[in-house]
């Protein structure tokens, strides 16, 4: 297939060709009220190309993968290309390659009967008033980057993956929390998932305001995961040649305190051998004992910067090359949750944020999130709060890490990106009611 392009383009006089191809196939069903509420098997997939003709870039694609759209297909690519005079460089490296990380799926009748179970369980627990979700999906993705200069690698990948969403109930008080799991569903364990659910609801029960002040706070994993997600473009080297980043010309600068952050795309739930341009992927530090050390790069913004590419370039067979990181972090400290309490002493440990949009400003660095979380008091959880807004800038607050947890891990994931991080230790965020 891919071959037939290639020699259809040439007849085009398309000067150079890339082709992504990508497919899916996955199966996720949610039971509610001890009924199956949905159930969905989708297959989907499609054909991407970017190519040159008459030194302008095009792109263009099809989901039906037959030989007779190609012709249309390529067409439109030069038509498109026709309206761009700038030329996006491809991989010019012959570099062959297959990787996989796969393992057998949970048939589908046996998910049926555990996301059953896992919403009959969850609802019998204690102040459990109903189960919002109780999901169970699987799937299956192969995608291929080939290009005219002899590159042609094939990544194939599995997943599964349960989530948990319960409601509790105390008197007229009622708070929500969920819970997933992400690997061999045959590994899983119901409880624990609902244990971890209805607790965290649970312990939010009886939450209310504190006075308005500057307070020691403890960011939880979850929410220190949540901000590197949305801050994360100020390392994209497309963002630093628009001038929408405050870290332009900051390579080789302490910018952020003690903070280490690093991309390592052999992390996470699941790996990535090279990104889609094709080009190969490995660990960078981004962020080095506070020293900015690189940006996140796809081959056009190398070549503008005259810098190494990193493998960064993100785009689906649908859309056009974009910047991201794959699996971003802040690595693992050696203080347990319990011991960062106790060196807070007295202050807030914040483990929910709202507003993760409308509450940030990624050029600035602002941000104002309504938040629940915990009253810490002599190094201990006196009552949980709520109600409650925290305010700070993002490179600030990353300046002014005091302690750093062991209970790292990654957020649920979510797109091409995941990120990974411990509970962290700030000196000092405005806190008001």
């Amino acid at each position: 297939m891919i071959n037939q392009l290639f020699e259809l383009a040439r007849k085009k006089q398309i000067t150079e060709l890339e082709v992504l191809t990508s497919q899916s196939k996955n199966f996720s069903v949610q039971a509610y009220e001890g009924k199956i509420e949905s159930f969905k098997k989708t297959t989907t997939g499609g054909l991407g190309v970017r190519g040159t003709f008459q030194g302008g870039s095009g792109y263009a694609y099809t989901e039906r993968l037959l030989p007779i759209e190609f012709d249309s297909v390529l067409e439109m690519l030069k038509a498109n290309a026709s309206l761009i005079e700038e030329k996006e460089p491809l991989l010019e490296k012959k570099q062959e390659g297959s990787w996989q990380d796969c393992h057998p799926l949970m048939p589908e009748e046996e998910q049926i009967t555990l996301a059953l179970a896992l919403e009959k369980e969850a609802r019998a627990a204690e102040e459990v008033s109903s189960v919002s979700y109780a999901l169970v999906s699987s799937g299956e993705t192969k995608r291929q980057i080939a290009n005219t200069y002899g590159l042609n690698k094939t990544y194939e990948s599995t997943f599964e993956m349960a989530y948990l969403s319960v409601i509790v109930k105390r008197g007229e008080e009622v708070e929500t929390d969920s819970a997933y799991y992400v690997g061999n569903l045959r590994s899983f364990s119901r409880q624990k998932l609902i244990e971890e659910a209805v607790g965290k609801a649970r312990r939010k029960l009886g939450g209310k305001p504190v006075v308005t002040g500057t307070y020691p706070v403890i960011l939880d994993r979850r929410v220190v995961c949540s901000l590197l997600g949305v801050y994360s473009g100020i390392f994209s080297a497309r963002n630093i040649l628009q001038g929408t980043s405050r870290l332009e010309g900051a390579l080789g600068k302490k910018r952020f305190g003690s903070l280490t952050l690093f991309d390592d795309p052999d992390s996470g739930h699941e790996r990535v051998p090279f990104d889609d341009e094709g080009t190969d992927t490995k660990k960078i530090y981004l962020v080095r004992d506070g020293v900015v050390e690189k940006y996140l790069h796809s081959l056009q913004s190398a070549a503008e910067m005259k810098q190494e590419a990193t493998g960064h370039g993100i785009r689906s067979y649908k859309g056009t090359v974009q910047i991201a990181p794959h699996r971003l972090q802040i690595p693992n400290g050696s203080v347990t949750l319990e011991e960062l309490f106790r060196q807070m002493n007295n202050g807030i440990y914040i483990t929910d944020v709202q507003g993760l949009h409308s509450g940030t400003n990624t050029i600035s660095g602002d941000f104002s999130l309504a938040c629940q979380g915990f009253r810490i008091e002599a190094g201990k959880i006196a009552h949980p709060v709520k109600d409650i807004t925290i305010a700070h800038n993002f490179f600030d607050l990353f300046s002014q890490i005091e302690g750093t947890g062991n209970d790292f891990d990654f957020s649920m994931p979510g797109g091409p990106s995941q990120y990974g991080a411990p509970s962290l230790l700030f000196s000092g965020i405005a806190v008001s009611s």
